[in-house]
């Protein structure tokens, strides 16, 4: 578990630095794993609502998975999988304990529309680490210890789009269209009028 809680930090900040525009340069040769970690690689397996390539949310996750990788060593030492396109939460939630089952060591529900799966699903597989976002809610106040969550600040890039958008307005009507109202999607419409109304 302790392996798991790392690898969910690392990965949170590798997302973080991603999101901020990279974080410095991943070096060209990582440092050789010891012997004993070669043997068998950390299994990632990710649940996204959206395509590994739509230019925003469930690609800035993969694109820093794949960071992450690099860093490690490659695929011989972190092995990931992922379902893209999981829309409909049913169909995400057999994903989800699909992998759990398989023995992957960390499962990310990358969509705050998973919680209600990952609570489900989560105390059948004490073993498993389960990540979860767009939200800071673990479910620890129920006794699940195994859910990590992660949050963007959405609201940064919201507010400053928002500052764009006031200032670009002649007739001084703007308006701001998100996705769902939770998770990183409620962030960034609240930041996007924090900035227009600010300008």
């Amino acid at each position: 578990m302790k392996k798991s809680l790392l690898l969910v930090l690392v990965l949170t900040l590798a997302l973080i630095l991603n999101a901020c525009g990279g974080g410095g340069a991943v070096p060209e040769e990582p440092a050789a794993p010891a012997e004993e970690e070669m043997a068998e690689p950390f299994k990632v397996a990710i649940i996204m609502p959206s395509s590994i390539t739509d230019l925003a949310f469930s690609q800035s996750m993969f694109d820093a998975l794949l960071a992450v990788q690099k860093e490690m060593g490659g695929e011989s030492a972190f092995e990931i999988v992922y379902s893209e396109g999981m829309f409909v939460v049913d169909d995400a939630a057999a994903a989800i304990r699909d992998y759990a089952t398989e023995g992957y060591d960390l499962v990310i529900a990358h969509g705050s529309q998973y919680g209600s799966s990952l609570q489900e699903i989560a105390p059948d597989f004490p073993t498993t680490a389960f990540a979860w976002g767009t939200t800071l809610n673990t479910f620890a106040d129920e006794g699940i210890t195994n859910v990590f969550a992660y949050e963007a600040n959405a609201q940064e890039g919201g507010y400053v789009n928002g500052v764009i958008a006031a200032s670009l307005s002649e007739a001084g009507v703007i308006g701001v269209v998100g996705p769902i109202e939770a998770g990183d999607a409620s962030l960034y419409v609240k930041g996007f009028v924090a900035g227009a109304e600010a300008t």
